[in-house]
């Protein structure tokens, strides 16, 4: 059995999980802007608790985005320092698929196949969002992480019922999404990247910290558009793109 320590900063909650001899101990707390102050003595704690020290950890699992911009920098800076110290291996997962898991368990008992989408409220009149079927107890991921206007969603034609988790449906009425079930209050917990990264930390899926990175959208998004706005951009008269 392996031990786990996991951490998850990207949204206004800050929360730490240990996992140690088969059994999980954790922290959470609602933290908007207070991560850094709080999340390096929450680590502290479950080591102590746990009687263990963190060169003893078998792996780190970390929430590497979407999410808040700040929030994802600061869980990434600890994470690298941790790692570093000890030289200890590191698990990334969605923040996306951890809050669909959250939102899953905070609920009572969903037992039926069900059409699960967190999302978070990105800002900028855009939301991050995902799409996964819960069936048997399993997340199978139906659309990547992703960022859009929230009329750019797709609709679902699944018969199965539509579970909704996070404060990107806020914007519900610009979605072309009816959920049969809605929770906006829902945020990530690391007893969710805990269920997330375990499986894969036991077939060995982890990598040293410096092969890592945060996952920022929005980046990504904003240079495929400045790519793509460059590609249609009329030639000048001596035949070269006018950037």
């Amino acid at each position: 059995m392996h031990t786990v320590l996991a951490i998850d900063t990207t949204t206004a909650a800050c929360s730490a999980a240990l996992s140690l001899r088969g059994e999980v101990i954790s922290r959470f707390r609602l933290a908007s802007r207070e991560h850094t102050r709080l999340l390096l003595p929450m680590v502290n704690e479950l080591l102590e608790e746990g009687g263990i020290c963190l060169n003893q950890l078998d792996a780190l699992a970390f929430t590497h985005g979407p999410g808040s911009f700040t929030g994802i920098r600061i869980g990434f800076g600890v994470v690298q320092g941790l790692a570093f110290g000890a030289n200890i291996p590191v698990c990334p997962v969605s923040s996306l698929e951890t809050l669909a898991l959250t939102g899953l368990r905070k609920q009572e008992p969903v037992k039926e196949p069900c059409i699960v989408m967190p999302m978070f409220d990105a800002r900028m009149d855009e939301v991050y969002w995902a799409q996964f079927e819960w069936r048997d107890g399993q997340l199978t991921r139906l659309y990547e992480d992703s960022l859009s206007v929230p009329e750019d969603l797709p609709a679902t034609a699944s018969p199965l019922a539509v579970h909704g988790f996070g404060d990107g449906w806020n914007y519900a009425q610009r979605i072309a999404i009816s959920p049969t079930f809605l929770n906006r209050e829902a945020l990530p917990d690391a007893l969710d990247v805990l269920t997330l990264a375990m499986p894969q930390i036991a077939h060995g899926a982890t990598q040293a910290v410096t092969d890592v990175q945060p996952l920022y959208l929005r980046d990504k998004v904003t240079w495929k558009k400045r790519q793509r706005l460059r590609e249609q951009k009329p030639e000048n008269g001596r035949g070269e793109a006018c950037l």
